[in-house]
């Protein structure tokens, strides 16, 4: 099984161009109102950011809870080791980022990247779980939105990756996992996939260190 982090000079995606943000889908990107967010507001700080900043990164623990006051971030899937990184969702102001993971104490399965500059007011995840579970209206609108965020990703491919052979009774079992708790997960198939090597070196991977 592979966690991996995009490398520190990507390049950056869609910085200072023209993005629609993504529109909501069955409650996965709700705007908060302004007394949601003042509320929110009593456990964080306002923190300026900057066009092409990484505010969560794949494949690192994410502890901190970002709500968009002003300017877009992306959020990105980094790819397979070929450099290649596509844009999953834009979000604006009053959206906030994340998904289940952050409640849950996982590393993040996506990168969040500052495409405008910006406000944003960050909250750390403990503080966001002490302050909604005072507020059940904010609570259920966050936990919503995480659960369906959840469930899409884990229909995009997206999260991280399985390396090993279809034949292979340890990789079965990491599949299984996975998908017995809903992980969000690209399995790589050694004898098929031919990104296999190309992955694997770009990891700095052995295939003999794989699952067998």
């Amino acid at each position: 099984m592979s966690t991996r982090t995009s490398s520190e000079d990507a390049a950056p995606v869609g910085v200072n161009q023209p993005v629609d943000e993504t529109p909501d889908e069955e409650g996965a990107f709700p705007r908060l109102t302004d007394d949601q967010v003042a509320t929110l507001e009593v456990g964080g700080t306002r923190r300026s950011v900057r066009a092409g900043e990484v505010l969560i990164r794949e494949g690192a623990p994410s502890n901190d809870f970002f709500v968009i006051l002003s300017g877009k971030v992306a959020v990105l899937d980094e790819g397979d080791g070929d450099g290649e990184r596509r844009i999953l969702r834009v979000h604006g102001p009053g959206r906030f980022l994340g998904e289940l993971g952050l409640l849950e104490g996982q590393v993040a399965f996506f990168t969040a990247e500052a495409i405008e500059d910006g406000e944003m007011l960050v909250l750390p995840a403990e503080r966001v779980r002490g302050l909604v579970a005072h507020d059940p209206v904010l609570s259920d609108l966050i936990l919503r939105a995480y659960l369906v965020r959840r469930h899409l990703l884990i229909g995009l491919g997206s999260g991280f990756r399985i390396i090993g052979s279809c034949y292979s009774p340890d990789t079965l079992r990491l599949r299984e996992f996975a998908i017995r708790n809903r992980l969000p997960h690209r399995w790589i198939d050694l004898e098929r996939d031919e990104r296999a090597e190309q992955l694997l070196r770009s990891l700095d991977v052995a295939p003999r260190t794989l699952p067998s």
